[in-house]
């Protein structure tokens, strides 16, 4: 298979050093957030963020609202609304409302998760804060339950700096905590639902372990996988086809599972780099998009065999947050892609191809 490599439709500088990017899933549109992680010292922002540890600086964040507006010249990104944070780890957005509303959940390195509301009538005031759960140390993943099933008191499941996991429930513009267990020796880096039996989250960790749970029978993982060599840092469930699984991990390769059967993946693939992100497509089962760490940004093809069939290696820094936007151009069968990476604060939208 041919690797087709995209260019670049437009640019952001997010400023802050840019981690997470998320398109919003209704409203036929291209508005995206960017969440970012900055380290100030002394209260300069400019600081060298590559020299700076976290241990003689304040961790801060920002949240932006973009617009990627088509033109007779090709694309631009617009700004509407920022909202400083504490230093962001990762966004999701519900993909069904809850209670008539469409919610994004944001995990800071404060320990907090803050779901906001999305407000169609105004750019400005796009977001708004509904309420937040304050824990002891990072937040550093977030997962909502509903992907599949609508419902009006969903689940987050969030993961922590220290290993810990926990469950939330969602219900009247409130959290509640369900249950929260040690998962992992160190750092959590990403807890996610299966979307097809929501009772089972999966859970990676620095110490290089994927492990399930079943929230049903408390705080036992129902398997303790140690096929990756390295942090494992994304996971995703298909939710399009049933049973099928993704993770990636610094050890550089993506695994696809069988999770009927975790003993060992059904297929791999090494983009290089590291992998911290993974989406699959809104509307094609085998379309895995991936965000590569130090080698770019990739989408696989996860057929028979897993195969490239893109790689978008304009980024000169980590490549760290990805998302296809779920509106789709007329006339055209190509899906815009947002991607951002950390040291150079940017943006980038970006089309693939139709394979």
């Amino acid at each position: 298979m041919s690797v087709n490599l995209p260019e670049s439709l437009a640019t952001f500088d997010t400023e802050y050093c840019a981690d997470s990017l998320e398109f919003y899933p209704f409203n036929d549109t291209q508005r995206f957030l960017v969440g970012t992680y900055q380290l100030l010292k002394d209260g300069n922002a400019q600081a060298n963020q590559e020299e700076l540890t976290s241990s003689d600086a304040t961790r801060v964040g920002r949240i932006y609202v973009c617009d990627a507006i088509d033109t007779d010249g090709g694309m631009r990104i617009i700004e509407r609304q920022r909202i400083e944070t504490s230093a962001i780890f990762d966004i999701k957005w519900s993909y069904n409302n809850v209670d008539g509303k469409h919610l994004a959940g944001v995990a800071c390195a404060d320990g907090s998760l803050a779901i906001y509301s999305a407000n169609n009538q105004s750019d400005a005031e796009f977001l708004s804060p509904v309420c937040t759960n304050i824990a002891s140390s990072m937040c550093c993943s977030l997962d909502w339950s509903n992907r599949r099933v609508s419902t009006s008191t969903p689940r987050v499941v969030t993961s922590y700096s220290d290993g810990q996991l926990q469950l939330l429930q969602l219900s009247e513009s409130s959290l509640t905590e369900v249950c929260q267990w040690q998962g992992h020796d160190l750092e959590a880096w990403i807890a996610a639902f299966d979307y097809w039996t929501p009772d089972i989250v999966y859970s990676g960790g620095d110490d290089a372990r994927l492990k399930g749970w079943d929230t049903r029978i408390g705080p036992h993982p129902v398997f303790n996988s140690r096929r990756h060599q390295a942090g494992v840092c994304s996971i995703q469930s298909n939710f399009h086809r049933e049973h099928i699984l993704a993770t990636g991990s610094y050890d550089e390769h993506v695994f696809v599972w069988d999770t009927r059967n975790m003993r060992m993946p059904v297929q791999e693939y090494n983009v290089g780099g590291g992998v911290w992100r993974l989406k699959w497509h809104p509307n094609d089962a085998t379309q895995l998009l991936v965000g590569a760490m130090y080698n770019g940004f990739h989408v696989l093809d996860v057929g028979e065999k897993v195969a490239c069939s893109a790689s978008f290696m304009d980024h000169t820094s980590i490549a760290y947050g990805a998302d296809w936007c779920q509106a789709q151009k007329s006339g055209s069968e190509d899906m815009l892609v947002g991607t951002c990476s950390f040291y150079d604060h940017v943006v980038h939208v970006w089309r693939n191809p139709k394979a």
